[in-house]
């Protein structure tokens, strides 16, 4: 008996989770523009930073203390490459006492590091990407803005 109650548990919890198949909505960048714009950060487009051809847009928000950029690809394939391309980039900043966290689904991967008072993060949902490097004063900014994004 003891072990049907763990094992429906754990269908339970698995049904619940969906297994780590969860799914994101792909924010927009007139959303990125209007909350970083809320938050005080004055908001540009990017676009012309980039040669790429297989980009679609590109914002970046700034302020004294943070920039924070979005970035809309052509495909969730490219979008993946960049962000592996940012991932392999933060673990050159990497010191003995830093955090990481990952999180990933379905259609999203997001990987945070604080190292050396920075606070790094490339958050992907399909093809589009925000992504930053800041003092760790910013994080909890940052961290709301992600998290009014869906990031």
């Amino acid at each position: 008996m003891k072990k049907r109650g763990i094992f429906l548990f754990v269908l339970v919890l698995l049904l619940v989770t969906g297994c780590g198949n969860k799914v994101k909505e792909v924010g927009s960048l007139d959303n990125f523009r209007y909350i970083t714009t809320e938050k005080g950060l004055s908001v540009e487009d990017n676009m012309s930073s980039y040669t790429a051809d297989y980009l679609k847009g590109a914002l970046i928000a700034k302020n004294d203390d943070l920039t924070i950029e979005m970035v809309v690809y052509d495909t969730s394939d490219n979008a993946s490459k960049v962000q592996d391309g940012h991932v392999s980039s933060f673990a050159n900043m990497k010191s003995t006492n830093n955090v990481i966290k990952k999180d990933s689904g379905k259609n999203y991967y997001k990987y945070t590091m604080i190292t050396n008072g920075y606070y790094l993060v490339t958050s992907r949902i399909d093809n589009t990407l925000i992504f930053t490097k800041t003092l760790l004063e910013s994080k909890e900014m940052v961290d709301n803005i992600l998290e009014n994004m869906g990031y």
